[in-house]
């Protein structure tokens, strides 16, 4: 009976072996399926966060490059204007003409003067009224009618100078003005034009570098995060093949034991055991047992303990 419990024991001890090894091993799987499970997740919701970056990236490029080829075309119109190339097209100006002067103002000559629209008609009305009082008179064709046109003529034509001259200068500032202020309303407007393009630009690439930061530190976060995962599978795949060694090991020392009992039970009937009936000495695998035997009852003893 003794002996049967002795191999029961050693059976217990590798059958027990055997479900914790697999124990362990069932644990580090789970474990590290666990760990390459959130690797893949941390991947996936990464590259769904740098899709969702990169949609916005490129609808605020979609949003800002109007205003940039704007600025551009202005800026590209500017220079044009300004006589340093670019191109002009479509803006009505010619090269260098922001820079061009509306020119010199020329005085009036006499035939400018007499050419006058105003002049002529403030003439005809004085050589009429002449005209017409000599008529009453009944001396239209006489000399001193003549004399009196001819001088009337000459005296209006020296005061009607400062006028004809004084219209003409105005005319010429009035032209002047307009003409600089158009040409300052084309270089404002081109120059607001083409600020609001490097204003756009200028943006992007603020925001270009906040979606690369955004990029980069995803990735590498990422990176990081689906490095520890795997560094965890692993110490759970490790921590299995340690614990099923541990395992292992527990259940072939019991078995040992159990299967050093069964050697002793079998001593008990003498022969080639190497052991006495009575009390004396014997070996197991080389090692000496002393005061080994049993007693009146057949119990075993060691050392005279029962």
């Amino acid at each position: 009976m003794p002996l049967a419990a002795a191999g029961i024991g050693a059976g217990t001890s590798l059958i027990g072996g055997l479900m914790g090894s697999n124990a362990a091993q069932n644990a580090a799987s789970v474990q590290a399926a666990g760990a390459e499970k959130g690797a893949a997740l941390e991947q996936e919701n990464s590259q769904k966060a740098l899709d969702f970056q990169n949609g916005v990236w490129n609808q605020t490029q979609s949003n800002l490059n109007p205003y940039i080829n704007s600025g551009q075309n202005a800026n590209s119109a500017l220079a044009y204007g300004l006589g340093l190339g670019g191109n002009g097209q479509g803006t009505g100006l010619d090269s260098g003409s922001l820079l061009k002067g509306y020119g010199s103002f020329s005085a009036p000559t006499t035939l400018d003067e007499q050419n006058d629209p105003g002049y002529q008609a403030r003439l005809k009305l004085g050589t009429d009224a002449i005209q017409r009082s000599a008529a009453a008179r009944g001396g239209v064709l006489s000399g001193g009618t003549g004399k009196a046109l001819n001088s009337y003529a000459q005296d209006y034509a020296s005061n009607e100078y400062g006028n004809v001259y004084n219209r003409a200068l105005q005319g010429y500032q009035t032209n002047a003005n307009n003409y600089y202020t158009g040409q300052n309303n084309a270089y404002s407007r081109l120059m607001g034009m083409s600020n609001s393009g490097q204003q756009a630009a200028g943006t992007e690439g603020q925001l270009g570098q906040s979606a690369s930061n955004n990029v980069t530190g995803n990735l590498m976060g990422t990176a990081q995060n689906v490095a520890q995962q795997y560094n965890n599978a692993a110490a759970a795949t490790a921590s299995g093949y340690v614990g099923s060694a541990n395992a292992w090991g527990g259940a072939l020392n019991g078995a040992g034991n159990s299967l050093s009992n069964i050697a002793l039970l079998m001593g008990k009937g003498g022969g080639n055991s190497g052991y006495s009936s009575g009390y004396g000495s014997g070996m197991i695998s080389g090692a000496p047992l002393t005061n080994l035997g049993y007693g009146d009852n057949g119990a075993l003893t060691l050392g005279g303990v029962r």
